[in-house]
């Protein structure tokens, strides 16, 4: 029977998928809660946090910052603005102050809140439906209005509050979910926190749902490179935010550079180096373009795209030479980017910062990149300006995926074989 010879051999792959999966979650956690300080660091292993607490730290904190926006907001009832207000641009709603002020027979001076409903309510002459209008649209109907009941000598209306509401993000995020925000707070506000999004997650297509039904997709990439406020407008009343991942059909490439996001981004087909740093904004940020490093699997280059060009392929590392005051680190970490440089401090340390390695990364195995050639932290020393650190797959992580997928090929092998034997006969 074919069950009979080859029953062992099944039953000792299901029992390494067992061990495997049971072991290896165990020993992760304990490769990250033991991390011990390496020879040579300058500060002390009780200051440099470890995996597991820099995980923990982070999402405590980011669970702060979402409380904390909404509990100061409900304090105070102030809203922070980047300027004067663009009165065709923001949409009055219920809760928004306007501030009247009548002189005529009958003096006014007050302060109106928006209903619930969207009315203002005008003393003397009644309620006013504003809501939902631009405040340059809103402040003319209120003007009719005052005219009309007072026929005053001299009027001033002002906004004197903005609101406070309810915004929803879902998608690509660290802590999707409901923020109470201010009418003057734009789209990358509530990404920022939502904890800002997964290095997955892509910027350059967040769509916005009004509670009218209209979506409007934004390139906050453009915002973040270029200042462009026009693809970070103003949150409205219930906006959903949906931030989504990376299409990877035709491949990713992750990039790590200072003034743009670090993270995976799509592949074009075709893309070169110089097309990916243009279609990013890397220009923009002005970084060091002669001594671009390129990383596919463990073999790296050089490209200086002020001469030359190279074409990408999918999984490429492409690295952006940052300012000499930064150092990046990338692969397996929790928080990929550019970090200050602090002289003689080691790379264990700048892994911590990064939020230590990932659920498949290891501290243990970590390369040093230095004007593109590849180095071994024991080879590298002391890090210098503009280093790049990269975390690679753990060892046992790595022989777990082969030979899991090893076992998934035989296994399916074996049904095939037993489904042909069966009607073969």
């Amino acid at each position: 029977m074919l069950w009979e010879k080859y029953k062992y051999a099944v039953l000792l792959l299901l029992s390494f998928l067992l061990f495997s999966q049971v072991f290896g979650q165990g020993l992760d956690l304990k490769d990250v809660s033991d991390m011990s300080k390496p020879k040579g660091l300058d500060v002390s292993g009780a200051a440099i946090p470890t995996g597991v607490s820099q995980i923990r730290e982070q999402i405590r904190k980011l669970q702060e910052a979402k409380e904390s926006a909404s509990t100061q907001l409900r304090q105070l009832q102030y809203v922070p603005i980047d300027g004067e207000i663009d009165g065709d641009k923001y949409i009055v709603g219920p809760h928004d102050v306007v501030h009247i002020q009548i002189w005529s027979a009958t003096t006014v001076d007050e302060f109106v809140e928006i209903t619930p409903d969207g009315m203002l309510v005008l003393s003397g002459y009644g309620a006013i439906h504003i809501s939902g209008e631009s405040w340059n649209r809103a402040k003319a109907k209120i003007e009719e209005a005052v005219k009309e009941g007072y026929n005053p000598e001299r009027y001033a209306i002002t906004l004197s509050g903005v609101r406070i509401f309810w915004a929803h993000i879902s998608g690509a995020v660290k802590i999707p979910g409901s923020y109470q925000v201010g009418a003057t707070q734009r789209v990358w506000d509530i990404i920022q926190l939502a904890g800002e999004n997964s290095p997955l997650g892509d910027l350059s297509k967040v769509k916005v749902v009004r509670k009218n039904g209209k979506e409007i997709v934004l390139d906050i990439t453009k915002y973040l490179s270029q200042g462009d406020l026009s693809e970070n407008p103003y949150l409205e009343d219930g906006d959903v935010v949906v931030v989504p991942t990376v299409d990877g059909k035709n491949g990713l490439i992750r990039l790590y550079s200072a003034g743009v996001r670090s993270g995976f981004y799509e592949l074009l087909p075709g893309e070169t180096v110089r097309e990916f740093a243009q279609r990013t904004g890397i220009f923009s940020q002005s970084p060091e373009l002669s001594n671009v490093q390129i990383i596919h699997g463990d073999e790296s280059k050089n490209v200086n795209l002020l001469r030359e060009d190279s074409a990408l392929e999918p999984g490429d590392i492409v690295i952006f030479p940052t300012h000499l005051d930064s150092i990046i680190v990338g692969g397996l970490v929790l928080q990929g980017g550019a970090y200050p440089y602090y002289p003689g401090v080691s790379y264990y340390t700048y892994v911590a910062m990064a939020g230590g390695p990932g659920e498949k990364g290891s501290e243990s195995r970590v390369s040093i990149y230095r004007k593109g050639k590849k180095l071994s932290p024991q080879k590298a020393g002391n890090l210098l300006p503009g280093d790049v650190i990269i975390v690679h797959h753990s060892t046992f992580n790595r022989t777990k995926d082969f030979i899991e997928t090893l076992a998934r090929v035989i296994s399916s092998g074996l049904t095939v074989y037993y489904l042909i034997d069966r009607l073969t006969r």
